[in-house]
Formats: structure tokens, sequence, C-alpha cells
């Protein structure tokens, strides 16, 4: 019997062993050599915009696998991965590890700053003076026109505090809203501030996300559309932007330039439709890029940028009299829409 017990627990312990010898035989090596080709093969195939951008990453990974050693200390390998992410041109890309991490945001920073907050508090709201949850507030040209300004997509807008300002204003020719420098946020605050300025279901725009491993394998497009807020603002609204509108704040200047009543009013934005996706490496860091596409309701792919509809850019002898060209431009717009 206990001959038969013994053999029992050995066959058990055998096939423990064998189970665990498969698992020890089957984890993936954390060579640095193994950690770049994963880290190319993950964004290879996950990232959406290799064609767009014109980015050949095979003669990358030509030129970088060449550079990577096993005796690379591991910053001297993720300073190596970070040329990459950079490389892309992405500021949805980016890399983490235990000890540092890295993204790419000074391709879309590089423009025209074309926005200066002490020049509107000195010389437009005289302080800023009003602000209800995170959109401060105050009224230009003998109370005609709003200015609202919202500085972070993060940054949660509630339905009152839209309603109050909806409310507040709508008895002007119109709203300027500034999103300039906006580095984007939540998507939900796109949506709740868009439908209070439609007046009908419209079409924003169209997305798609990559659903293979070949740069050109996407899902079919899902069209975006917003119905209209139970309250919402009659007048014309002009918003403004600059180059460091970027992500969230990008697509909301793509959804309210479907709407009729509106202009985009500044510079071409930083671009950033695409959200990232992420995954990890076998020495556990964490990689993103991004890896969906918006499109425009025209079918222009706008990663890149979503352009004005009244190109403007700040001038230095405007600057230096305490002029803000792209306001001025936009109570212009305003005034000539309401005649």
């Amino acid at each position: 019997m206990r001959t038969f017990s013994s053999i029992i627990i050995f066959i058990i312990a055998l096939l423990l062993f064998s189970s665990c010898e498969k698992t020890i035989l089957e984890m993936p090596s954390k060579s640095n050599t193994h950690v770049f080709e994963a880290f190319w093969k993950g964004i290879d195939e996950r990232y959406a915009y290799f064609e767009l951008k014109n980015i050949n990453w095979d003669s990358l990974h030509t030129h970088y696998g060449d550079i990577i050693t096993n005796e690379m200390t591991d910053e001297a390998l993720f300073d190596t991965l970070s040329v990459l992410i950079d490389l892309l041109h992405d500021g949805h890309s980016g890399i983490k590890s235990s000890f540092d991490m890295h993204k790419n945001t000074g391709f879309y920073m590089c423009g025209p700053e074309n926005v200066s907050e002490r020049l509107i508090v000195d010389n437009y709201s005289k302080g800023w003076g009003m602000q209800i949850g995170n959109l401060r507030h105050f009224a230009l040209c003998n109370n005609d026109i709003a200015y609202i300004y919202y500085g972070n997509f993060s940054d949660l807008v509630s339905d009152y505090d839209i309603d109050y300002l909806v409310n507040k204003y709508k008895n002007t020719k119109g709203i300027i809203f500034d999103i300039r420098s906006n580095y984007g946020g939540s998507a939900e605050n796109i949506f709740r501030l868009t439908k209070r300025f439609a007046q009908d279901k419209t079409h924003l725009y169209n997305n798609r996300f990559k659903n293979g491993p070949g740069h050109a394998d996407f899902s079919d497009f899902t069209e975006t559309c917003i119905e209209p807020a139970q309250t919402t603002y009659k007048g014309k609204v002009c918003v403004l932007t600059n180059r460091k509108v970027y992500s969230a704040a990008s697509i909301f200047t793509l959804s309210m330039k479907q709407l009729p009543s509106v202009t985009i009013v500044g510079d071409t934005t930083g671009g950033g439709l695409g959200m990232p996706v992420g995954f990890e490496l076998p020495n556990e860091w964490q990689v993103y890029c991004a890896g969906t596409q918006i499109i425009s309701v025209d079918g222009e792919n706008l990663e890149l940028g979503v352009p004005p509809d009244v190109q403007v850019n700040m001038t230095d002898d405007d600057i230096a009299n305490g002029i803000d060209t792209i306001i001025e431009k936009a109570i212009e717009i305003i005034n000539e829409q309401s005649e």
C-alpha cells in the first residue's frame, strides 16, 4: 500500500515539475534584444498613423536593432526606445519604466504661442472676476458678447455650470469660447459642451480602431452624433484655438466645427485625435501609442491638426498695445454675422 502511495506521489510530483518547467521555459525573455523586439512589434501592430505620417517602421527596426545589445544598461535601453517614441511625432505615444517615463509633446508645442493670459486679464477681463466650476467668464462690448475660457478638458464641466452660462448670456450676440493651450482630457466634456450649441442632431465625426497586425487593418467607421441639450445657446459662437490645443480639445474643435453657428478662429490645433492603447514589455515597462483614428465628416484625417475657419496669429504690435488679435477677430466675426 505504501509502495502504491509512493508511486502516486511520485507521479504527481513529476507532473507538477513538468508543468513548472514548461511555465519557466515559456516565460518571455527579458534580454534587451527581446525587449526591443516586443517594443517594435507592439507598436508595429497597434499604431494607427504610419501611413499618414509616412513612417518607415521597418527601416527603423533595421537601424536600431543593430544598436541594441544585451550589455546596454536599463537606462541606455530606455533612452533608445524613447528616441523611437519621438520618431512617431505623437503626443499619445510614450513609454514608462520603474525609474523614468517619456512622451513626445514638443512637435505640437513649437508653433506661435498665440495667447497671453496676462494680456487678457489686464486688458479684457480686468481681473478674471467670475468663474463657475472650471469655466472663467466675463462680458465684452457693452455686454453684447460673452467670453468663456476653458483651460483643461481634464477639469469637469457640469451640466449646471454650462447651463448657468447659457442662461446668463442667452441674450448676447455671441459667445467667444477660448480653449487656447488646452491639452485635452475627458471626452465626456466634449459632448456635454458641444450639445449646448447644437440646434439639431449633428454628425460630428467618424472613428475606427486598429483590429489587426497590418498597418491598414482597421474596423469599419462608426459615426459619432449628438442631440441638442434641453438648454441651448442660440447666438453665434467663435472657438479660439492655437497649436497647444491637443487631444480631447482638438476633438472638441472638430465637433464644434460641424455646427452652423460656430466659427473656429486662430491657429491650427496640435491634433492628437487618435486615442492611446497600451501594452507591456517583457521587462514590465509600459508602452502606449495612438491606436484609433478620427476622421472628419468630409473624410479628412486631421490627426496632425484641425485647421481654423479663420486663420489669425497674434501680432507683436498688438501684443505691445495690449490687444489680443484673435479675440478682436472673433468680436468682428460675431458682429458681422449678427447684422
